[in-house]
């Protein structure tokens, strides 16, 4: 695989992370106001689908950037090998 296309997954991984989180939360929102109709309370049943879905929005972000910050070392064993102008060129930077 080469370079610039591990480096496009993962900005585009990092900037589809406010996309996951939404698409949770909402999701997240649905199933607990499915569970909220139970009770007789509007504001208790605001209540439940608001935790609800933070708690989902909530556990999918923090799985999404735990997941992200491992994606170089994944996508690392997968790049092409540095040609020996960039291993010099490396090498004279540091």
């Amino acid at each position: 695989m080469p370079r610039w296309f591990a480096h496009l997954l993962v900005v585009s991984g990092w900037l589809l992370t406010p996309i996951l989180a939404w698409g949770a939360s909402y999701v997240g929102l649905l199933v607990s106001a499915r569970l909220a109709v139970h009770f007789a309370e509007p504001l208790i049943m605001l209540a439940v689908a608001a935790l609800g879905a933070a708690a989902s929005g909530l556990v999918a972000l923090t799985v999404w950037v735990r997941f992200m910050r491992r994606v170089p070392h994944l996508l690392s064993h997968h790049m092409a090998a540095r040609t020996a102008e960039e291993r010099g060129t490396i090498a004279a930077a540091h």
